[in-house]
């Protein structure tokens, strides 16, 4: 409906305006509009200091026009952004008492974030710590500096699994020595049978010479060894020699060397197909 006015006439008391009751009647017609289609009674309620929708699980919105932005004291939001409007302002965000901030599935209470839904918090890219990081648990396969210096780790070190060393180990405190030209590695072999089988290999390229110490275990029969193989080649044949310390006072095994593929061959032939086993140690020489 369109507003309706009130005739006033030209002059006062001059007859040509609205008599009264027609006056009163616009007056009501424009306020019962006016209280029908109003906002305040039909989807939003303002009480005291609160503003609320009267339709049941429905938003309340605010909404700018073209590009202008709803302003509150200090922030302003605009699309799906909320920013601070006074000159380099903090944005907080804080909780009631004991609380927490949830966003998405994070949740942050206090100096403390955590996964809202018990699943992993994922950093997609780098993070740069400044401080000192604490962890309880380090689960990862890659330990780099991105500066390429040391990684420093002050306190004592525990493995209880393999420790796997592509380059060199060093100490300040001598409690290990730097390998540069050589590597120690050890292994174990067993044979059931007294045919030809391999103890070992290594790359001809890689190691010119190796020495083994081969502690061999026969328990069905109660015989025991330790033989100290040397081996070395010259790219094209190996060469081998054996010493032998035995509790039965001859070698529980022959050992030869050949190359094949590439791959220096320490092999052995037992001398019985009872089972046997091998442990030994290697110390290998770079080319």
């Amino acid at each position: 409906m369109a507003q309706l006015t009130i005739n006033v006439g030209s002059n006062a008391n001059d007859g040509t305006g609205d008599d009264l009751r027609t006056a009163m009647q616009k007056v009501n017609t424009n306020f019962t509009e006016l209280y029908t289609a109003s906002p305040l009674t039909s989807s939003i309620s303002i009480e005291g200091n609160e503003i609320s929708s009267n339709v049941s699980n429905a938003n309340l919105k605010l909404t700018a026009a073209g590009t202008g932005a709803i302003e509150f004291e200090g922030i302003q939001i605009r699309d799906n952004h909320i920013e601070a409007i006074r000159s380099n302002d903090n944005l907080i965000l804080s909780a009631s008492g004991t609380g927490d901030i949830i966003v998405g599935a994070v949740r942050v209470h206090g100096t403390t974030i955590s996964s809202d839904d018990s699943s992993k918090i994922t950093f997609a890219e780098a993070v740069d710590i400044t401080g000192t990081l604490t962890v309880p648990t380090v689960d990862t396969n890659v330990l780099r500096s991105t500066d390429s210096s040391a990684i420093q780790l002050e306190d004592s070190l525990n493995i209880s699994g393999n420790l796997f060393v592509n380059g060199s180990i060093t100490t300040n405190g001598g409690g290990l020595v730097t390998l540069t030209n050589s590597q120690i590695s050890d292994g174990t072999a067993i044979t059931t049978a007294s045919t030809i089988a391999n103890l070992d290999t290594f790359t001809a390229a890689t190691y010119r010479s190796a020495k083994y110490e081969v502690s061999i275990a026969d328990s069905t029969n109660s015989r025991y060894a330790l033989h100290t193989v040397v081996v070395t080649h010259d790219g094209t044949n190996a060469y081998i020699n054996d010493t032998v310390v035995s509790s039965t006072g001859s070698s529980m095994a022959t050992f030869t060397a050949d190359i094949s593929a590439g791959s220096v061959r320490v092999r052995i032939v037992p001398i019985s197909s009872d089972s046997t086993t091998y442990k030994f140690v290697r110390i290998a020489i770079n080319v």
